[in-house]
């Protein structure tokens, strides 16, 4: 295991700067105690690596978890579960296929309008979708949604002792209407209930970030906070 200490620009706030204290696991070596550990302290994993910001001057970043057992679904959440139940919604281990690779450049263009298709930028991300999607301890699970034999949708989870953990998702950007965001959560959740596990962690929540706050609406939650789970009030 090697300790780290990264900086950088921030993702959410163009004008701040992240710091970020993290352990590399090189081999997956950590066992299924371990992993729940390390992410009960509110770290995060991307690949090998497990993460947690320690910024200076900002403690935005917040880790979430719903406390799942008491979760009910409002009438939005019960109308986007109509409205996808012609959707086949699959569990199993992480499988890469070319499919969810064009999805993944798809979806990744979307998101970032300064990208192009070129042949580099797809081998970039070719690179970037394995790393995080598709390096993960022998638990981890994938939810894929499909219409049809047509995936609109695949997200990886780590399944620890007590929680489903969301690493990362891809959605189909064309398909806005069916809410797939909402719809992968609330799938989760069920799936969650399922294996009585208590914790669905969906990572961190910026209560100041309008692409972040959402998770607000997943309760009732926990934050940790000064090295502790708090429920959110």
């Amino acid at each position: 295991m090697t300790a780290f200490f990264s900086e950088g620009g921030c993702g959410y706030y163009g004008d701040r700067t992240t710091r970020n204290h993290g352990f590399t696991d090189e081999n997956h070596a950590f066992t299924p105690e371990q992993i729940t550990r390390v992410l009960d302290k509110g770290y995060r994993r991307f690949g090998y690596d497990y993460y947690r910001p320690y910024c200076r001057g900002c403690r935005e970043c917040t880790p979430y978890r719903v406390l799942v057992n008491q979760f009910k679904p409002n009438r939005s959440y019960r109308r986007t579960l109509k409205y996808n139940a012609d959707l086949r919604v699959v569990w199993a281990k992480p499988q890469p296929t070319q499919e969810k690779f064009e999805l993944y450049v798809r979806y990744q263009l979307t998101r970032h309008k300064e990208m192009d298709a070129s042949p580099d930028t797809r081998r970039e991300l070719a690179m970037a979708m394995v790393s995080q999607m598709y390096m993960n301890p022998a638990s981890t699970l994938e939810l894929t949604i499909a219409k049809d034999s047509v995936v609109l949708g695949y997200a990886i989870f780590d399944r620890t002792l007590d929680s489903l953990s969301a690493v990362y998702s891809v959605f189909d950007p064309e398909e806005v209407s069916r809410s797939l965001g909402t719809f992968n959560i609330l799938c989760a959740m069920e799936k969650t209930k399922e294996l009585g596990l208590p914790y669905l962690n969906l990572g961190l929540y910026l209560a100041g970030h309008e692409k972040m706050a959402y998770k607000k609406n997943f309760g009732p939650a926990e934050v940790y906070v000064g090295f502790s789970w708090k429920l959110l009030a």
